[in-house]
């Protein structure tokens, strides 16, 4: 058993080390050609992936029937899964790109609607709970919030591999973002928030964290309760903001009005989530296949049996 785990451990070392350099090669590779070029191998990888990852496909097919079965028919279900493999490549071909992206050329390549909400909102001073999904080029988001001007400290969970961690966190911060670990959000959010910063949060997953069971494309899935809960205690709004590419290959990042808890008590927490739940939603029934619906969303709900899969 001493022998097995240990040459397990060097085979899983061996194995991260060969990753980290292939992305460096990938990002290296995708900054020396031209952009339409890289768009371009990126979703030719992920059509590749689409084929390969069986259980991701699977997955994808799922969460589509369980949100468009009434909707679409099996074959537009498949088309959309497609779709939505070949965007993440291209997607990731855009973060890779990154470094590219100053505050002289992000006009080229962003463009927003309904900023004057956050405006209004960042005016305050109090801060700006800002929730999104993972939905477009999301990382490109912050960035371009930041290069316009906005203090904004993000929260992420930190990659498996500290080598390609590292290599993702020099991306954020040369774009101008405070980040933050998920295991050390907390205190550093409030922080935040009183140095009447953005603070970006992801709320669209199944994570591990406080959450309750709100509807979302008409199922129950648990949703995470810290912005409700954090835009109570710290006075701040909530302004709902997402990110999706456009045909031309720009990027439109769209805010809505501010979201603001009426109290702290059960009642209204859930009120609160629900309400940027929907705002979430419509975001991504915008560009449906631009969100990672390989994530296991409904998992909470299906493992309770309150969601059951229809057949793909």
């Amino acid at each position: 058993m001493h022998w097995g785990a240990a040459v397990a451990s060097l085979i899983k070392r061996l194995r991260n080390v060969a990753i980290y350099h292939a992305v460096r090669a990938f990002i290296a590779l995708m900054n020396a050609v031209p952009r339409r070029w890289a768009l371009t191998v990126g979703g030719w990888t992920g059509a590749v992936a689409y084929l390969a990852a069986r259980g991701s496909r699977r997955l994808t097919r799922d969460n589509l029937t369980l949100a468009y079965g009434d909707e679409k028919s099996r074959r537009q279900i498949r088309q959309l899964g497609r779709s939505v493999f070949r965007e993440l490549g291209r997607n990731v071909v855009d973060v890779a790109r990154m470094p590219r992206v100053t505050a002289e050329n992000v006009d080229d390549l962003v463009r927003a609607d309904g900023l004057p909400y956050l405006e209004s909102a960042y005016g305050e001073g109090r801060g700006v709970v800002a929730v999104s999904a993972h939905l477009g080029n999301f990382e490109l988001m912050g960035t371009y919030l930041a290069l316009k001007g906005y203090a904004v400290t993000v929260v992420a969970a930190p990659l498996y591999d500290a080598r390609l961690d590292a290599l993702l966190m020099q991306n954020r911060m040369r774009g101008g973002l405070n980040v933050v670990s998920r295991d050390r959000a907390a205190t550093a959010v409030f922080r935040a928030l009183k140095k009447g910063h953005v603070v970006g949060l992801l709320v669209d997953q199944d994570t591990r964290g406080t959450g309750i069971t709100v509807p979302f494309f008409g199922w129950p899935a648990r949703t995470p309760t810290g912005p409700a809960v954090l835009a109570y205690r710290s006075d701040a709004p909530i302004v709902p903001m997402a990110i999706h590419r456009l045909p031309d290959d720009t990027h439109l990042v769209t805010v809505r009005p501010p979201i603001r808890p009426a109290g702290g008590n059960p009642e209204e927490i859930e009120k609160t989530t629900s309400e940027y739940t929907v705002e979430l939603e419509r975001f991504i029934r915008r560009a449906p296949e631009q969100w990672v619906w390989l994530h296991d969303r409904w998992k909470a709900s299906r493992q309770s049996g309150e969601v059951a899969d229809r057949p793909t």
